[in-house]
């Protein structure tokens, strides 16, 4: 493959001291290395290259990494020096070898065989850009245009979510824009006076997509919502059932039809898994062991779950009714100070590997953990961890 610059495998190989499970250090280099948010799928190649974020060289770039050869290309070509605020969301238009980043509040095509970059819009005075994923048809990208409130906010959300609260409270201005990646053409499908975040859309229906109104779970008014592009008339997900009930982390199901999230009543102590339909029909949540806080979750139906609050990657099996004990996969014994530090893990399709970041080892790097065939053999983590 094209690439700017070529790495030999940084892998390394090891036993978790835990769970004995087989985990890939996939990346070495003393610098920052992760993947984006966990619900943007980074794979490319058929499964074989994993997209990753890397500050390596003093500058924030775009990498691939051979799941299987641990090779590492280069494809982005941002110099030394560069401080211009950048954000990959490592995840492909599913029709084409085309991601979407961020850069001078501007939003690019970017054409990872070709290795070259075009322009397709430019946020209007007083707006931020956010967001950049694909929908299912590869026609469009959707982000969201926020207010920009700095003038009167100071706000870092990546370092502990500094200025979270204030800007909840200030309900700036957001709108929900489609761009046509072959025009840049821009549409907007919503706006409204509450903060939008995390947009995401269905991976195999092209119209559906989902949004949350941003800011502290137990305060929102309502945390998923649910619209098709079609008639842009969003309405709710799973509505808050008791007083400062905390719901979030909303994904898609791989059939793009059903979203995953979780539930956390503060009053006493319960946590649910749930998957919801995406006309809000068939609800089905089941009881999982409390969380320390609300965790990032990720799978690919209700099968098997995986979580990554405290200082391990566990996995959740169901059994028919609720869901087991949590299962040290992994420890990824990292922090969560700055977003790019957070592990999100995501499980691979086919449920037999997890990947996940970790800054355990002074900087962040990305891991590749295998799922072993029986789950109830893990240790649990009740027994572990004290």
């Amino acid at each position: 493959m094209k690439s700017f610059e070529t790495y030999p495998s940084e892998m390394k190989v090891y036993q978790d001291r835990v769970s004995g499970v087989t985990v890939r250090q996939l990346t070495s280099y003393y610098c920052d290395s992760f993947h984006a948010y966990f619900t943007n799928n980074g794979l490319w190649k058929n499964g074989t290259e994993y997209l990753f974020i890397s500050d390596r060289g003093n500058v924030r770039n775009l990498f691939t990494v051979n799941l299987e050869s641990g090779v590492i290309n280069r494809l982005t070509d941002y110099q030394p020096g560069d401080r211009t605020r950048i954000g990959f969301v490592n995840d492909f238009n599913p029709i084409r070898p085309e991601i979407y980043y961020l850069r001078d509040n501007k939003i690019y095509a970017y054409d990872v065989e070709n290795l070259k970059s075009r322009f397709l819009y430019a946020a209007p005075e007083g707006f931020n850009l956010g967001g950049g994923l694909a929908g299912a048809d590869g026609r469009y990208v959707y982000c969201v245009l926020g207010e920009d409130l700095s003038s009167r906010i100071y706000a870092n959300m990546g370092a502990s979510y500094v200025g979270f609260r204030e800007t909840f409270e200030a309900r700036p201005d957001s709108r929900i824009i489609r761009i046509d990646v072959d025009t840049g053409h821009c549409d907007v499908l919503w706006q409204e006076k509450c903060w939008i975040g995390h947009v995401n859309p269905s991976p195999t229906q092209p119209t559906f997509l989902t949004f949350c109104h941003e800011g502290p779970w137990n305060l929102v008014d309502q945390r998923i919502w649910f619209m098709d592009t079609e008639t842009c008339k969003p309405y709710m997900l799973r509505p808050r059932k008791v007083d400062q009930e905390m719901v979030g982390h909303e994904y898609w199901y791989a059939d793009g039809l059903r979203v995953g999230y979780q539930v956390h009543r503060r009053a006493n102590g319960t946590s649910y898994f749930g998957v919801i339909d995406y006309d809000g029909k068939n609800e089905m949540e089941a009881l999982c062991v409390p969380f320390p806080s609300p965790d990032h979750i990720h799978s690919n139906d209700y099968k098997l779950i995986v979580s990554d609050a405290g200082s391990t990657i566990k996995l959740y099996r169901y059994n028919g009714t609720d869901y087991d004990d949590a299962r040290v996969l992994t420890m990824h014994d990292g922090g969560f100070f700055h977003q790019s530090s957070h592990p999100h893990p995501r499980l691979m399709p086919g449920d037999r590997q997890v990947l996940y970041n970790s800054n355990s080892t002074g900087y962040v790097q990305l891991y590749l953990a295998d799922v072993p065939e029986d789950v109830t053999a893990l240790p649990k983590v009740k027994d572990v961890i004290k």
